[in-house]
C-alpha cells in the first residue's frame, strides 16, 4: 500500500509540474516582444552518465542526490555497482576484485576500510567517478574486477573562487556536515585549498536464525542471534596543494591530503542456543568500541616538456595509514538453570576486550615518458616503484582476576613488507580518421613477507612476476556510432591482513581471521561495445583464477570455534551484457536507464564436497531528472540487484527508490536541496548459508541485514553556495602524486 500511495503522490506531482511548464510557455509566448536583451547566462550540465572506451563515466554535480551524499552512496546508485555492507564489499559488473583510485592514487587499504573510507567522504567534494571495467597499461593491473576511479572537483578558471556548503538529516540517528573550498589560478602559480567535516550517526541491525554444529557450545544446536549497533562517526578532511609554471616547458606541484576519522560504536546482542529439548543456553552481551585512523598523503610532481609532442613526468608520494580500535564485551552466558557457561579463559567469557593497531607506510615512485612518432604514432612507456611497510598488532583478551589474558593463542603481531616494480609500454596508432588503435603490456613484480614479531617466524614469503598485455581497437562507423574491440589482463592481490593470521571477536563461538594462503586473482577479460549517439551496449567476456570471496565459514585451528575467512574459488567464468540507455522526453523531462545482466559459473572445494554453480542475476538503475518552473529541479532514481551467489551464500535481491529536489536562489545567492534516501525503506539485505552446499559446521543458516533506512528513511538538507570570478579558463591543475596508489592495506 505504501508502494502505491508513493507512485500516485510521484504521478501527481509530475502532472502538476508538466501543466506548469505548460502555463509558463503559454504565458511567455503570450508576451509582447522584448525590446532590449539583459544579462544571459547560459548553463550546461553534463548528462549523468557517459560511455568511454574503458568504461563509464558519473559525472557526480549533475545529481541532486549527490549533495550531502557520502561517496559510497553515489557508488551505491551508479549502474553495475553493487554494495553489500555485511562483507563489507565493492562489486563491478557481478565481480568484488576492485580497486578503488583517489585522484591519481590508488587506496592501498582494506575493502573494508575503503568502504569505511568513502562511506564519511562528502561527494560535493567529487567532479566524476569513472567505472572502468578494462583500464589501459599504465594503470596498475591490480583489481582483476576493474578500477573505480573517483576524481575530485578542480576549478580551472582563472581568478579567486570558492564554495560552501552545510547539510543536515536524519534517519535513525542525526546527521550534519560542512565543506569549504577556496581556488585560486593564476597565470603562473595555482594554489587550492579545502576542509570537510561530517558527523553521522547512523544504525543497523543483524537476524542471524538456523542450525549448526558448534563444539564450543556442545554441538548440534538450532539458535537465534539479534544484534543491534548504533555506529557514531566524525570525519574531517583538509587537502592544500599548488602548481606552478618555472618556465614554459617545466611545471612543478604538489599537495597534502589528510584525513582524521573517529568512531564510536554500541551494540547490543541476544542469542538463544537450543542443544537438546532440556538443554538451552542464553547469551547477552554490550559492546563498547572506539576507534580512531588518520591518513596523510604527501605528492610531488614534476612535468618536463622535451620538445614538441614529447615530454617526461616523475611523480612521487608518501602515504602514512594508522589506525587503532578497542572493543569491550560485557556478557553473560547462562544455561536453562541460571548457572554460568563457559570459565573466564574461554571466548565466551563475561569480560573481554578486543584490540588492534595498525601502521603503514607505502612510498611511492613512477616515471612516465611520451614521445608523438608523427602525426599518427604516439609512444607512452614508463617505470614504478612501490615500497609498504605494515606494522600490526590485534588480539583478544579475557580479564581474569586484575591480569588481561589472550583468549586464543593466535593473536597478530604482524609486519609486512612489500616491493612491487613495474614497467610498462604502450604504442597508440590511427591508421586513418575512423580507426584508432592502443597496445600495451605492463610487466609487474612483487615480492613480500610476513614475520611474526614476537618469535620472529616468518608466516607466508612469496614472490610473483607477470606479463599484463591489453589492446584496445575502436573504428567509427558513422557520425554517431562506433564500435569497440579490447582485451586486457589483470590480477588482484589479496591484502595484507587477509594473508595474516589475525583473530577479532564476532560473537562467543565465531571469530573473524585471515588466511595465509591466500592466492592472487588473475583474470582475463574481452570485451566488445557499441555505442549509437548517447546509447552505449557492450558484451563482456571473462575468466578468474582463483577468485577471493570474504566472510565464508570454515574451520580453524580451533576445532571449538567458527572461523569467517576469506577464501579462494578455483575460478569463475563470467558473462555479462551492459547498456545504457539515456532518453530525452522534452526539454524539462531526462531520464537514464542501465542494465548489467550476466550468466556465471563457479566451482569452490574449501567445503567438505566441492560445488560447482551457475546460475544469471542482473542489476537495473534508473534516473529521471525535470526542470521546473521557478528555478526548481527535481530527481528520481532507483535500482534492484536480483538474487547472486557470493562464494557458499545465496543473496537474495534487493532494491531502493531515491528523490530530490533542487531550489535555485536568485542573484546568485546559492541553492537548497532536500534528498529523501530509500523511500521505500527497502534496504534490507537478505542471505542463505546451506542453500548452495553445507560447510564443516552443517550450517543451515538465515541472515538479515537491516541498514539504518530500512526502519525509516534519511532526510537531508543541503544549502550550497559559490563566490568568487569566473575567469578564462586556465591550464590544468595536476591531480598530483604516483598515478596509482593506496588499496591494499588493512584490516
Amino acid at each position: 500500500m505504501r508502494t502505491i500511495f508513493i507512485c500516485l503522490i510521484l504521478t501527481c506531482f509530475l502532472q502538476y509540474a508538466a501543466a506548469q511548464v505548460t502555463d509558463t510557455v503559454s504565458r511567455r509566448d503570450s508576451l509582447p516582444p522584448a525590446r532590449q536583451l539583459g544579462e544571459v547566462i547560459v548553463r550546461g550540465n553534463k548528462p549523468l552518465f557517459q560511455q568511454q572506451a574503458g568504461g563509464l563515466v558519473v559525472n557526480v554535480q549533475s545529481s541532486l542526490l549527490s549533495k550531502g551524499s557520502s561517496v559510497l552512496q553515489v557508488l551505491e546508485r551508479s549502474p553495475g555497482v553493487v554494495i553489500d555492507p555485511r562483507n563489507n564489499t565493492i562489486a563491478l559488473n557481478g565481480k568484488t576484485g576492485v580497486t578503488v583510485m583517489l585522484d591519481g592514487r590508488l587506496i592501498r587499504l582494506s575493502v573494508a576500510q575503503v568502504v569505511a573510507l568513502l562511506s564519511n567522504m562528502n561527494a560535493d567534494n567529487i567532479d566524476k567517478i569513472e567505472l572502468l571495467s578494462t583500464p589501459p597499461a599504465n594503470y596498475d593491473a591490480d583489481g582483476n574486477a576493474g578500477l573505480i576511479k573517483i576524481v575530485t572537483r578542480k576549478n580551472k578558471q582563472q581568478g579567486t573562487s570558492g564554495s560552501f556548503n552545510i547539510n543536515g538529516g536524519y534517519g535513525k540517528g542525526e546527521k550534519a556536515g560542512v565543506n569549504m573550498s577556496l581556488n585560486h589560478n593564476g597565470r603562473k602559480m595555482n594554489w587550492y585549498g579545502s576542509y570537510a567535516f561530517t558527523h553521522e550517526k547512523t544504525f543497523g541491525e543483524m537476524l542471524a536464525e538456523g542450525t549448526e554444529n558448534v563444539l564450543a557450545v556442545g554441538g548440534q544446536t538450532t539458535f537465534s542471534y539479534l544484534g543491534t549497533s548504533k555506529p557514531v562517526s566524525n570525519y574531517h578532511n583538509a587537502i592544500a596543494g599548488f602548481e606552478t609554471v618555472l618556465s614554459p616547458s617545466l611545471t612543478i606541484g604538489g599537495n597534502i591530503n589528510y584525513t582524521n576519522s573517529l568512531n564510536y560504536s554500541h551494540h547490543l546482542n541476544r542469542g538463544f542456543y537450543r542443544m537438546k529439548p532440556d538443554s538451552v543456553l542464553l547469551f547477552n552481551s554490550v559492546i563498547e568500541g572506539s576507534g580512531s585512523s588518520q591518513v596523510t598523503t604527501g605528492s610531488v610532481n614534476i612535468e618536463k616538456v622535451i620538445s614538441k609532442g614529447e615530454k617526461i613526468g616523475l611523480q612521487l608520494d608518501y602515504i602514512y595509514y594508522q589506525n587503532h580500535s578497542n572493543t569491550a564485551v560485557q556478557s553473560s552466558f547462562i544455561d536453562n538453570y541460571g548457572n554460568p557457561a563457559g570459565t573466564t579463559d574461554s571466548l565466551y567469557a563475561p569480560v573481554q576486550r578486543n584490540f588492534a593497531d595498525t601502521k603503514i607506510n607505502v612510498k611511492v615512485a613512477k616515471l612516465d615518458y611520451a614521445k608523438a612518432l608523427g602525426d599518427r604514432w604516439k609512444l607512452e612507456s614508463g617505470a614504478k616503484g612501490t615500497f609498504t611497510t605494515n606494522k600490526g598488532v590485534s588480539g583478544i583478551e579475557n580479564l581474569v582476576g586484575n591480569h588481561w589474558l589472550n583468549a586464543l593463542p593466535a593473536s597478530g603481531n604482524l609486519q609486512v613488507r612489500e616491493t612491487i616494480a613495474a614497467a610498462y609500454v604502450s604504442l597508440s596508432f590511427q591508421p586513418d580518421s575512423v580507426t584508432s588503435l592502443l597496445a600495451g603490456a605492463r610487466y609487474e613484480y612483487s615480492n613480500n613477507r610476513a614475520e611474526n614479531q614476537m618469535n620472529h617466524i616468518i608466516t607466508f614469503k612469496r614472490s610473483l612476476s607477470k606479463l599484463f598485455p591489453n589492446i584496445f581497437l575502436s573504428r567509427k562507423l558513422d557520425a554517431i556510432s562506433e564500435l569497440q574491440l579490447s582485451y586486457t589482463r589483470r590480477i588482484s592481490r589479496p591484502t595484507y591482513n587477509d594473508l595474516a593470521s589475525y583473530i577479532t571477536y564476532n560473537d562467543p563461538v565465531s571469530v573473524f581471521s585471515g588466511n595465509p594462503a591466500l592466492k592472487p586473482v588473475l583474470t582475463s577479460n574481452l570485451k566488445f561495445g557499441y555505442t549509437y549517439r548517447s546509447y552505449s551496449f557492450s558484451v563482456l567476456a571473462s575468466r578468474d583464477e582463483d577468485p577471493i570471496v570474504q566472510g565464508q565459514v570454515v574451520s580453524g585451528p580451533s576445532k571449538q570455534l567458527v572461523y569467517i575467512a576469506p577464501q579462494n574459488l578455483l575460478w569463475q567464468n563470467n558473462l555479462v551484457f551492459q547498456a545504457n540507455v539515456p532518453f530525452s522526453v522534452s526539454r524539462w523531462w531526462q531520464m537514464s536507464y542501465s542494465l548489467t545482466a550476466g550468466w556465471r559459473k563457479f566451482k569452490l572445494d574449501y567445503t567438505p564436497a566441492p560445488v560447482q554453480k551457475a546460475y544469471s542475476n542482473y542489476t537495473v538503475s534508473y534516473n529521471q531528472s525535470f526542470t521546473l518552473p521557478r528555478l526548481y529541479a527535481l530527481e528520481l532514481s532507483g535500482y534492484y540487484n536480483s538474487l547472486a551467489y557470493y562464494g557458499t551464500q545465496e543473496i537474495r535481491g534487493l532494491g531502493s527508490l531515491n528523490i530530490g529536489i533542487k531550489k535555485e536562489l536568485r542573484d546568485n545567492k546559492g541553492s537548497f536541496q532536500l534528498s529523501v534516501s530509500d523511500v521505500l525503506s527497502s534496504l534490507s539485505y537478505r542471505s542463505y548459508i546451506g542453500t548452495l552446499t553445507r560447510d564443516a559446521f552443517d550450517s543451515d543458516v538465515r541472515l538479515r541485514y537491516s541498514s539504518e533506512t530500512s526502519k525509516f528513511p534519511v532526510f537531508r538538507l543541503v544549502y550550497s553556495r559559490s563566490f568568487g570570478s569566473n575567469g578564462v579558463n586556465q591550464q590544468r591543475r595536476s591531480e598530483g602524486g604516483a598515478k596509482d596508489e593506496r588499496q591494499r592495506i588493512g584490516n
